[in-house]
């Protein structure tokens, strides 16, 4: 990267849903968020960071209604013009890309920050456009230094920093930072709403296709790479069947967004050697067998995509620049249980995640953080000296972590809920899920008492019972409830 830019980071693709969210998030517009408090604007006073699209009236109109500082740059750049796109990628540390679907709005911004030496982190979930990126674009960007960081939002931050969280847990637990890692099971449950740009992006499997390389295979679980010493295994298919979890008591299904996930964790499994034999695994959480069947319909017949155009032409799904209503958001939570298993022995650990409404007001806020971690934080982020593409683990891992539970724990209630790491001392495995899942869905949320919430709580809180984990200790925001069979901390 050149030594002198003007700007810190440029957030493209501002005036899309999750991008007004992204800007209202940098400038500390509280308003703009139902699903969490913002206490202050996540952009410290130094930053020089702009707002990047081809609409300049949208542009002004976007800073306007976010009470934006004048400070604030206002760029226009469209995805089809290589030379203003350059110019912005060659000014700028950090480009922040919300613009999708990626394939059609981001491509000429990767090849930019590639040859320019530009950091680049995105919310995409289009594994065969990112392949197709690493084979064209790999090479530069090592050269140049630019670390390419795709699927920072909740594709697949939750499971990604998740699972290293969960590794580094058991690891401690086993007094071994090597010690290799047998599988991680990341349980999540439903939430609600898409937006139009998601939406273009199921559609743009045929309007924009993607071309791969002569023999990959655009659907193997290790299309980004990981793949065992022995090839792939039947237990790495991505799942399809639901079936009821004994450990848990519940139902497990098929989670639509695994075939992203798996495949970024898959990457950073092998590239920071959690295991020779290591398996990922991803499904959603449901109460009863109708919703787990439900769930498995479509995991084997999706819609296809130009249904999915006719639904948008009807009116039946949003357009491009809408999303989920305020309302719905303001009901919406998420919840990620992560076990992680040691290869070898029957120890686990067990880590949880809970936030905000998933797909765009969390989404907003951790690919900011991603871009700000490397602005501020870069000595701290481990694959930052290395450049080319990675996956959030490989390239920001305990950084980002790190930063996403400063968020939380700074007036931001709701957003990303610190990392439990429970330490089970004579406790059942479903004990430990529970006994972190439960203060990860209490932290700081109250939202118990909310009937009307689509959240995590309606599925976990009948099946809690305290016979599950007797006298457990639960630390969080200094306060505690008696019980000693299992001790929950923030990582």
């Amino acid at each position: 990267m050149a030594a002198q830019r003007d700007l810190d980071v440029v957030l493209w693709g501002a005036t899309g849903f999750t991008g007004e969210l992204a800007t209202a998030y940098l400038a500390g517009d509280s308003s703009s968020f139902y699903s969490f408090k913002l206490s202050h604007a996540a952009a410290p006073p130094n930053l020089k960071w702009a707002i990047c699209g081809r609409n300049k009236a949208k542009l002004e109109k976007l800073k306007a209604a976010h009470s934006v500082s004048e400070d604030v740059e206002v760029i226009v750049a469209d995805a089809s013009d290589a030379v203003s796109i350059d110019k912005f990628v060659s000014r700028t540390k950090v480009v922040c890309a919300l613009a999708g679907p990626f394939v059609r709005y981001s491509d000429l911004v990767v090849e930019a920050c590639a040859r320019h030496g530009t950091h680049y982190v995105d919310i995409c979930g289009e594994p065969q456009w990112v392949h197709s990126c690493i084979d064209r674009y790999q090479d530069r960007a090592r050269a140049t230094g630019a670390c390419i960081v795709n699927m920072c939002g909740y594709d697949s931050i939750p499971s990604d920093l998740g699972t290293l969280a969960a590794v580094q847990a058991l690891r401690s637990k086993l007094m071994n930072p090597a010690a290799p890692v047998r599988r991680v099971t990341h349980y999540t449950f439903p939430f609600g709403g898409f937006s139009g740009g998601s939406l273009q992006t199921v559609v743009s499997q045929i309007t924009h296709p993607v071309t791969l390389a002569p023999g990959v295979d655009p659907e193997s679980p290790f299309l980004l790479g990981g793949i065992p010493a022995g090839g792939e295994r039947d237990e790495d298919a991505f799942l399809t069947k639901s079936s009821f979890d004994t450990t848990v008591g519940l139902w497990r299904a098929p989670f639509g967004m695994e075939k992203i996930n798996a495949r970024v964790v898959r990457k950073s499994a092998g590239c920071l050697n959690y295991g020779a034999a290591f398996n990922f695994q991803e499904l959603s959480l449901v109460p009863d067998e109708k919703s787990a069947k439900k769930h498995e319909k479509t995991a084997l017949h999706p819609t296809p995509p130009e249904v999915v155009q006719k639904m948008i032409d009807a009116g039946r799904l949003p357009k491009p620049g809408m999303g989920p209503t305020p309302e719905l958001r303001a009901k919406t939570r998420f919840l990620s249980v992560l076990v992680a298993e040691a290869d070898g022995s029957d120890v686990t650990s067990t880590v949880a995640i809970s936030g905000g409404e998933a797909g765009y007001e969390d989404t907003a806020k951790m690919v900011v953080e991603a871009a700000l971690a490397l602005v501020l934080n870069n000595a701290s982020c481990p694959g930052f000296s290395c450049g080319g593409f990675q996956t959030p683990a490989m390239c920001l891992g305990n950084a980002l972590i790190h930063r996403l539970q400063h968020a939380g724990t700074a007036g931001i209630t709701a957003v990303w809920c610190t990392p439990y790491l429970c330490v089970s001392k004579e406790g059942s495995t479903r004990g430990e899920f529970y006994a972190c899942a439960v203060p990860a869905v209490l932290h700081g949320q109250r939202l118990c008492d909310c009937k009307d919430v689509v959240h995590p709580c309606s599925v976990l809180w009948p099946r809690v019972s305290l016979s599950l984990f007797p006298r457990m200790q639960l630390l969080s925001n200094g306060k505690s409830m008696s019980r000693h069979r299992h001790q929950v901390h923030p990582l």
